[in-house]
């Protein structure tokens, strides 16, 4: 039964210190010592102009667009739509 216990103690801190250090490797840059994020990724989001919409994927490194692909036709809504969206940078 104590060896038991011991193994099982010994293969935890095996894998705190394992996680620990690929954390440390995904999250901080080992050169710079700062943190950096990887913002690769893809969304969609619906462009307007006045009252014609179209809905884009939209693929993003960082916060530069990659690519802007439509995914559906032109939408126009009537006279009185407002766009009450807050309108922010793409990615």
């Amino acid at each position: 039964m104590r060896l038991n216990y011991v193994i099982f103690l010994f293969v935890s801190l095996l894998l705190i210190i394992f996680l620990t250090i690929n954390i440390n490797l995904i999250w901080f840059d080992r050169n710079e010592g700062q943190e950096y994020f990887d913002f690769n990724r893809t969304l969609t989001k619906a462009l307007c102009s006045g009252r014609m919409c179209r809905d884009f994927v939209v693929s993003c490194s960082g916060k530069e667009v990659v690519s802007l692909e439509p995914i559906s036709g032109f939408v126009t809504f009537g006279n009185d739509w407002i766009d009450k969206r807050v309108q922010k940078e793409l990615c």
